[in-house]
């Protein structure tokens, strides 16, 4: 059923019918492989092989007390290393840690801690340092989605709450969100229910709200650069990828449906390249590369030789090069620049980690580090 009072995003063109298939979880990992024809390996690996160290120069690792599953590193130059931990708690009590570089310990240690009642499916520091309206004077301010999006300012060693952004009575769980890096006033949540939310937190508002997809939306992402700000993409369980611009939501554009249907978990927007985005599929061992000016077909496929993606996100400073987590507890740097027939072998890293890996951060102030989130500890790699 379609939420009262808001219309469908008519998409541009007609695609053809495809069955339904129902998705196993919102974040669920294991899909069907993709195509056999010739791939890229990892960066500085080849196919198949096992651990690969030599580029990691640092390891820091922070243990966490409970089954965690949120991540998010600071965008900030000082402290450094900066980032927030959600638990994921079967019982209604939840945390948000906030872990910090300690220079005289020389360790990751936890500076504040917040209760939430469910586990948050995504946190996410506020895009740069400066201040925002009313909410916070600095940067540090972070938002935590469940069956809201609620926004915490930490200041003083506390994680406080300001506020939570408005859902309707009965509203369904949020399984993403985004902050756009232009418009700093912009977040953007995907539902199950079907819709896109786009927030503005000055206000505290709803600005609009869209029925986006045929079903559930798991992920939602702005673009990252000035002449693309007004638009967002988002996946969902029906299988496609769709690009959407603020300035007109009559319409949408699908650049890329899987067949058989089968359920896009992530997007990602390439931070240096506004062409390119990379998503994957639930039960799928690999990462798809889209080019939007080239839709319906995939630009690269980057197989993983066997173990389920749950993470991706592209470097803060290359256009070229792509990190994903994995549910075997790897992280795979890929090289993706265009020629040939995938990506170039040039430099990178296949790590083993000792837990799966949920998550994966590349921060923009520290592009010489990357930060794996797993179900019981923080590992942070100087690469």
């Amino acid at each position: 059923l379609k939420p009262a009072g808001l219309k469908a995003a008519r998409p541009r063109k007609t695609q053809p019918p495809l069955r339904a298939q129902r998705a196993a979880s919102a974040h669920a990992c294991p899909v069907h492989p993709l195509s056999d024809r010739a791939a890229p390996t990892p960066v500085g690996v080849r196919a198949g092989a096992g651990l690969a160290m030599a580029a990691v120069s640092g390891k820091y690792v922070y243990e966490t007390s409970w089954p965690a599953y949120a991540l998010s590193w600071a965008w900030r130059k000082e402290p450094r290393m900066r980032l927030a931990l959600g638990s994921f708690c079967e019982q209604e009590k939840n945390f948000v840690e906030v872990v910090e570089w300690n220079e005289e310990t020389k360790r990751l240690q936890k500076v504040a801690e917040a209760e939430q009642k469910f586990p948050p499916t995504k946190l996410m520091w506020k895009p740069h340092e400066s201040g925002i309206g009313s909410l916070c004077s600095d940067g540090s301010l972070l938002a935590a989605s469940s069956t809201s999006i609620e926004l915490m300012w930490f200041n003083e060693g506390q994680l406080k709450s300001v506020g939570k952004l408005p859902v309707g009575k009965g509203a369904p769980p949020l399984t993403s969100f985004d902050w756009s890096s232009v418009h700093e006033q912009k977040i953007a949540g995907s539902s199950v229910d079907t819709t896109c939310t786009i927030y503005d937190i000055e206000r505290m508002k709803i600005e609009t709200q869209l029925i986006a997809h045929d079903k559930a939306v798991y992920d939602i992402a702005f673009g990252q650069r000035e002449s693309i700000a007004s638009q967002f993409g988002s996946v969902g369980a029906d299988g496609s990828v769709r690009f959407f611009d603020q300035r007109n939501l009559e319409h949408s554009t699908i650049i890329y449906e899987t067949s058989p249907v089968t359920p896009l978990l992530r997007l990602s927007w390439n931070r240096n390249d506004k062409n390119y985005v990379a998503t994957f599929a639930s039960d799928t061992a690999g990462v798809i590369i889209l080019d939007h000016r080239k839709p319906s077909i995939a630009l690269k496929e980057l197989p993983t030789h066997g173990p389920c993606v749950n993470a991706i996100s592209w470097a803060p400073h290359s256009r070229s090069h792509l990190i994903c987590g994995t549910e075997d507890g790897g992280a795979i740097i890929w090289d993706v620049r265009e020629g040939g027939n995938g990506a170039t072998a040039v430099s990178g890293l296949q790590y083993d980690a000792s837990h799966e890996v949920y998550q994966v951060e590349w921060p923009d102030t520290a592009p010489d580090h990357i930060a794996l989130g797993t179900s019981r500890q923080l590992e942070v790699l100087r690469i």
